[in-house]
């Protein structure tokens, strides 16, 4: 068994996940950057780099089934990353992460077909909030993984 907390942190890193797979990996290693701006700046780059990367016209879409797979496998390294963390076992924690990527990654794609103002600005409220699920899904970490 994994502390109910834990769960729901992996939860929270899934569905930051399904909107960012770079989040999957990246939260939990942000929390280990402490002191190590190597793994801080590889770490911020793969985000902005998908970040970027996203608003380019003719990018697959996240559900589409090869890029979903990858966003679930991101979520699950994700989650073991972030149960290795808080010294919890890794394979409910990843399975946790991985099963909450889909729902996000569906969610997001109905969201921003129903946006109806600038494309712009539903693409920084989606950053916005997959970061802070992140961040959420981190917090508090630090000094159990540093």
């Amino acid at each position: 068994m994994i502390r109910p907390s834990t769960a729901v942190r992996a939860a929270v890193l899934g569905l930051a996940t399904g909107s960012r797979s770079s989040l999957g990996p990246c939260a939990p290693l942000w929390s280990r950057a402490h002191g190590r701006k190597g793994l801080l700046c590889s770490t911020v780059l793969a985000v902005a780099g998908e970040l970027a990367m996203d608003k380019v016209p003719g990018m697959p879409g996240r559900t589409t089934g090869p890029v979903l797979a990858l966003r679930v496998l991101s979520g699950a390294v994700g989650g073991g990353l972030l149960a290795r963390g808080l010294g919890e076992r890794v394979v409910p924690t990843a399975v946790i992460a991985a099963l909450a990527v889909p729902a996000s990654a569906a969610a997001g794609v109905g969201w921003r077909a129903g946006w109806s103002g600038p494309a712009h600005v539903d693409a920084v409220l989606e950053d916005t909030a997959a970061l802070t699920l992140a961040c959420l899904a981190v917090s508090g970490t630090r000094a159990a993984v540093s």
